[in-house]
């Protein structure tokens, strides 16, 4: 991994720690407004909506590499590499187009929803929900980084 991409790698992982902490943060000034004190606070929900959100949009494809995601590969264990091989460039390919495809449609509404606000703390959606392109990108560029080294010389280490 050059320089640059462990910088953006490391600030990856203190985005996805920063939500986690912002998250875990209100989620404990809740359980203690609302049972110590009696006297709940309504933000703290909304901050833990807002942080989990970001940790699973945000971690699912920029931090996460795809074997470090749950599959159910069982069958295709089962066939021999140069099958394998090209049954992952047709599923990577068809995932790829797909989320290209939906793409425009997303960061359309991501950018319609700039006008409206949380309920509570009036932020702006499009801020809120921007992790959501964020990962359709990284889907897109992690397809397309996955078929280049299917392509490559040393596609079964990639299987």
């Amino acid at each position: 991994m050059t320089n640059l991409g462990a910088k953006l790698k490391r600030g990856a992982e203190l985005i996805a720690a920063a939500s986690f902490a912002l998250m875990f943060g209100a989620f404990m000034i809740q359980i203690v407004s609302r049972y110590i004190f009696n006297a709940p606070v309504s933000w703290s929900l909304e901050i833990c909506s807002i942080g989990y959100i970001w940790i699973v949009f945000f971690t699912s494809n920029v931090l996460l590499t795809e074997r470090q995601h749950i599959v159910f590969d069982v069958l295709y264990q089962k066939f021999p590499p140069p099958q394998r091989r090209a049954l992952a460039v047709l599923l990577t390919a068809t995932l790829g187009i797909i989320f290209l495809a939906a793409l425009p449609v997303i960061l359309e509404y991501l950018s319609f929803l700039g006008r409206r606000k949380t309920m509570i703390l009036r932020l702006p959606m499009d801020i809120v929900y921007s992790c959501f392109g964020i990962f359709m990108i990284a889907v897109v560029v992690g397809a397309a980084v996955r078929l280049k080294r299917l392509f490559g010389a040393d596609w079964r280490r990639h299987l």
